[in-house]
């Protein structure tokens, strides 16, 4: 029950038309209510605090509000996980060994039991957060430790040096563009789980990492399973490297774990060392047609290998895995090589296979189109170029 409420909750503060200004100096407390001042945990925190229960009568959510720089103290939820999700404003959450995750409307953050954490507002915004506990285990407590001084606080920045309060015009201009204009117009092609396939896809291959992980959770709540999140990045490793691969793979954890998500996830390999080279073999025949069955043995001798690899590493090791149908990972493959720009050779190439599965002319364009706020208009206009190229010659 808790976390079909944390969804929909999550989906209803994501599709919120939050302003630059709510997100800084000022709350609507109309949409949000302030509540009273909460003088039962006062000691417990710097600032002023204030509480207003949504449903106490059954013990739902609470709604907390913290002025500029309030923020409790250090605590541990003993045998419990609290659950926060920010609804307006800004602030921050700081786990003990962790870096400070900043919160802004849509945050979600699943806090593990025993672990020492504080929460609260950013120096110069109001913030406000949805709570609730849940794995409540039998004489759970929780255990109030000390304050967050001032000089540890004030490392943290403010929110007036965020991109939403700094650049308030260019932010409000791109997300109506982005978010309002962009999906207008592919709505009838796109649904809102696909285009966030191909948003987490093209972010990595444009290595768009800052701007990964905002949309991260929106996918999620948007019905993007984390199974499908790993898999978007696993196969990234074989059009990116690992090197520009893993430092999305570390935010991806981060994320899944805030949202308490429990990792590793459960496994999709479904081959062996011994079977990867034919499995890879069947999925390039499935994607690119019966021309490609010999293709692991061909080519000059010495760069054979490569092809071999193409087989047996590329669609062995991850064409071949369950979370994602062949369609969508020769989609995400399409969004990889438009993104980071100088494959076109080998973009024309999947082009190609996801006619081949299914994806057709109209729905690549859309699916450009919908990337190109991400990627901008000369990677954009390359890629559709590379489908006119591939048009031609059919």
């Amino acid at each position: 029950m808790m976390k079909r409420l944390l969804t929909v909750l999550i989906a209803f503060v994501v599709g919120m038309n939050i302003n630059a200004q709510n997100m800084t100096q000022n709350v609507d407390f109309n949409v949000w209510p302030k509540g009273e001042l909460n003088t039962g945990y006062a000691k417990y925190f710097i600032g002023n605090s204030y509480l207003a229960p949504l449903d106490a009568e059954h013990g739902g959510p609470v709604n907390v509000t913290f002025e500029p720089r309030c923020r409790n103290n250090w605590h541990i939820h003993h045998k419990s996980v609290q659950v926060l999700i920010c609804v307006a404003g800004h602030g921050w959450y700081v786990e003990e060994g962790k870096e400070p995750l900043a919160m802004h409307p849509g945050s979600v953050v699943a806090i593990p039991a025993e672990a020492k954490h504080w929460h609260g507002a950013a120096k110069d915004s109001w913030f406000q957060h949805l709570t609730y506990m849940t794995q409540v285990g039998e004489g759970a407590s929780n255990e109030w430790l000390e304050p967050v001084e001032d000089a540890e606080y004030d490392k943290l920045p403010a929110s007036q040096e965020l991109l939403g309060a700094t650049d308030p015009e260019f932010n409000s201009r791109f997300e109506a563009f982005a978010y309002g204009e962009v999906v207008e117009q592919v709505k009838t092609r796109l649904d809102d789980h696909t285009r966030f396939v191909c948003y987490l896809a093209t972010l990595l291959g444009c290595q768009g990492i800052d701007e990964y992980r905002e949309l991260l959770p929106q996918a999620l709540a948007k019905g993007v399973t984390p199974v499908e999140v790993k898999e978007i990045v696993y196969q990234a490793t074989a059009y990116l490297g690992l090197g520009r691969v893993r430092p999305f793979l570390t935010v991806t954890n981060d994320v899944l774990k805030a949202q308490g998500i429990d990792l590793p996830l459960a496994p999709q390999a479904q081959t062996t060392p011994d079977t990867r080279r034919e499995a890879g073999t069947q999925a390039q025949v499935d994607c690119f047609g019966e021309g490609m069955r010999d293709f692991w043995k061909s080519g000059p001798e010495d760069s054979r290998h490569i092809n071999f690899w193409l087989a047996d590493n590329c669609f062995g090791d991850y064409y071949t895995r369950t979370g994602l149908s062949i369609r969508m990972r020769e989609l995400i493959t399409f969004c990889f090589l438009a993104a980071q720009g100088g494959c076109e050779p080998q973009l024309k190439g999947h082009i190609s296979g996801n006619y081949h599965v299914g994806n057709d002319k109209d729905f690549l364009i859309a699916v450009i189109s919908s990337n190109l706020p991400f990627i901008g208009y000369p990677r954009t206009l390359n890629a559709l170029n590379c489908i006119r190229e591939v048009e031609a010659v059919k």
